[in-house]
């Protein structure tokens, strides 16, 4: 019985600003190796809260690689078995936004949750956070640590599969009455506790382009929409993009991003002080040198017609 365990640590309240990570490999039900890595978040700031609780300063990852360096190296890794964390809602959701964030394509991932599964699997506790289940299966734990808590989660897991003598995250799961989550590469994405069906993330299908000019202000460029557009919807803006050349990406502000567009309305309260959280997160980035180019909804059209 093989299986991963992995933590994030974030350095801002966006799911996106993943700085650490943990991950422990258990196989054959014996812990075979260990692992912590620093990335640099995105975006990259630190909010003091974050830092009170992980200890991790914006220095200490200056020069770590981003997510999608640091997933380079570690995607063979972490797609080789089910992955386990505690609170999965949270890892698991960083994981998918922040691939999807750097534009990486999402893997085929079971994963399990021993939050989940300890409120079922050891009903007798009075607390299921990662400090009371240490304490109760005398685990050395340095909370908040990625490394660490990782491996917590792997010890509390393995304890768990022992008291109720199966054989597997899988068995156990179904044992307890609870589900297993997934990633898969279409979109699809199970998560824990709320019951609902499986949400997938709204895609968009266009026409290619047809000889674009490499003149063209939008050709081979990010593009980002935030508001409601007046003259067409967003579909057929995204398409006008696409057709002279650039590239789309309708739910998050990266480094990458070239052009964030918007929407009539919300641009005329943009010059009175507005600010959307897209709007934010593209000043931070103009803030920090990034060539990102804010505009709205007229010179877009401007600039496709």
């Amino acid at each position: 019985m093989n299986f991963i365990a992995i933590d994030f640590e974030t350095a801002n309240a966006k799911r996106t600003s993943a700085c650490s990570i943990g991950l422990v490999v258990v196989e054959n039900y014996e812990i075979v190796d260990s692992q912590h890595h620093l990335i640099q978040p995105l975006p990259n700031y630190y909010n003091a809260m974050n830092i009170n609780i992980h200890g991790i300063t914006p220095e200490m990852t200056d020069s770590a690689p981003t997510f999608d360096l640091r997933w380079k190296e570690l995607n063979e890794l972490l797609t080789k078995y089910p992955l386990l964390a505690h609170n999965a809602a949270f890892d698991f959701t960083v994981l998918r936004d922040t691939l999807t964030a750097y534009h990486q394509p999402l893997p085929d991932i079971d994963f399990y949750c021993s939050l989940i599964l300890s409120r079922k699997a050891l009903p007798q506790l009075g607390g299921y956070g990662l400090s009371a289940l240490s304490e109760h299966f005398n685990i050395k734990l340095d909370h908040h640590n990625a490394e660490s808590d990782a491996k917590a989660a792997a010890i509390i897991a393995l304890k768990m599969l022992e008291i109720h003598k199966t054989e597997s995250l899988e068995t156990l799961t179904e044992k307890m009455g609870s589900k297993r989550g997934f990633m898969k590469s279409d979109g699809s994405f199970q998560n824990f506790g709320n019951g609902r069906p499986v949400k997938k993330r709204k895609s968009y299908q266009f026409q290619p382009a047809k000889n674009p000019n490499p003149n063209h202000r939008f050709y081979n460029k990010h593009v980002v929409f935030t508001g409601k557009l007046q003259d067409m919807n967003r579909k057929e803006a995204m398409q006008k993009v696409v057709s002279a050349g650039g590239k789309v990406h309708p739910d998050v502000i990266t480094p990458q991003t070239d052009f964030l567009v918007i929407g009539q309305q919300d641009y005329k309260k943009y010059g009175d002080g507005f600010r959307s959280a897209k709007m934010k997160i593209a000043e931070q980035y103009k803030a920090l040198g990034y060539p990102l180019f804010i505009m709205g909804e007229n010179e877009f059209i401007l600039s496709v017609e």
